[in-house]
């Protein structure tokens, strides 16, 4: 608008000054009919100079958690020490899950380096592109607008927040198996998981003596066992063919209950073994190595085609243990093979649990289908919904 209020009233200047030289003849006039036509011209070939040696750095942070605020910092120089009246600034960004401002319009002086910091804010895990798109700057005339391409996105990490799973009923059987001071098989006796109350049923042979006598109170220690009771977390990574924003609420809800899950596990003495579509296995025993999951899942990326379907990584982890299997998946699609999959392994002795992410399209009806037959059949499934998590 300003643009071409600017040129109509350049254009109506231009028109007087050379309809007076044309009828009085002076050559005054003449010359700033010359002025007004050069000045355009020489004020456009400043313009795109200056706009190409602008010299512009952006630095973000490595990573935020989502739903705090950052601030995306932009340092420019102008070498050609012209003032530009003003500059504005466009930015990357998703329209779904990143808070902030398209643009911003600023006055860019010649006297020193100018910083801006762009304040944002990222609702949802994961990778997502930011930084400055494009600048726009108005020549000294104000009859053009030039913008030049910048083209250096730079990827943004959001990090999940960890869902409490506190009341995930992780089966009393599973939970004994993982703390059982029974199971002494293949303890490693150089390394002390941790040091518990004495009782009665515990061997003279586990007491703490240095400790008792310190805190005047019986004290046994516990260690590290190849025996304790695993759990499986197999996570679903196969992209969903819906919509652009349910896909992103759906992949950033799966993320946060696995992590909260494996958080929760590790705390109460499971080791934790994390599979997904993407074929990333990571092992964690203690709460100690919890970060490594973390990060882990943080980065995943869910593929059109992952390399292992929810069915394929289950039946791997059957096929490849000798003993019993404890496992959860977490998936939004449940069909057929993996119902039988389910099934079979829980006459086998295995026991699997779901937590199955319901999606909000109609027509997804096979996974309620199966889901319900789950329920029906006594299996641990669990549904988590936009409004619950099923627990």
């Amino acid at each position: 608008m300003a643009l071409g209020v600017n040129r109509a009233r350049y254009f109506v200047v231009w028109v007087l000054v050379g309809g007076s030289a044309w009828l009085y003849g002076e050559r005054m006039l003449y010359v700033a009919l010359a002025v007004l036509t050069a000045l355009p011209i020489i004020s456009y070939i400043i313009a795109v100079v200056g706009i190409m040696t602008l010299r512009i750095t952006q630095q973000l942070p490595g990573s935020i958690l989502k739903e705090e605020y950052g601030n995306l910092v932009v340092n420019i120089v102008n070498p050609m020490r012209l003032p530009f009246g003003n500059v504005r600034f466009l930015f990357y960004g998703d329209d779904f899950a990143v808070v902030m401002q398209e643009s911003i319009l600023t006055n860019l002086g010649f006297l020193k380096p100018m910083t801006q910091n762009i304040p944002f804010q990222i609702n949802y895990r994961g990778e997502y592109e930011m930084g400055i798109k494009s600048i726009q700057i108005m020549d000294l005339t104000g009859l053009f607008r030039l913008t030049r391409q910048i083209d250096l996105p730079v990827n943004m990490l959001a990090l999940p927040r960890i869902s409490d799973m506190t009341k995930f009923p992780i089966t009393s059987n599973l939970m004994t198996q993982a703390t059982s001071r029974y199971d002494m098989r293949d303890e490693d006796y150089a390394t002390i998981s941790d040091i518990r109350p004495y009782l009665p049923t515990d061997s003279i042979k586990r007491v703490h003596w240095k400790l008792t006598a310190k805190r005047n109170e019986w004290l046994v220690k516990n260690f590290q066992s190849n025996a304790l009771h695993q759990i499986t977390l197999i996570l679903d990574s196969k992209r969903m063919d819906i919509s652009y924003k349910e896909q992103i609420v759906t992949e950033d809800r799966m993320v946060e209950h696995f992590i909260g899950l494996a958080d929760f596990c590790l705390r109460r003495g499971m080791p934790v073994e994390y599979t997904s579509g993407e074929g990333h296995k990571v092992m964690a025993r203690n709460p100690g190595d919890f970060d490594t999951i973390y990060h882990s899942a943080s980065r995943l990326h869910f593929e059109v085609d992952p390399l292992g379907s929810s069915y394929s990584m289950l039946s791997q982890i059957l096929n490849d243990t000798t003993g019993y299997v404890n496992a959860v998946i977490l998936t939004p699609r449940l069909d057929a093979n993996l119902y039988e999959r389910i099934i079979n392994a829980h006459h086998n002795g295995h026991h699997v649990a779901v937590i199955y992410f319901a999606l909000s399209q109609e027509e997804d009806k096979d996974s309620e289908e199966v889901y319900q037959l789950l329920e029906e059949g006594s299996s641990v499934c669990f549904k988590v919904t936009e409004s619950s998590d099923g627990f």
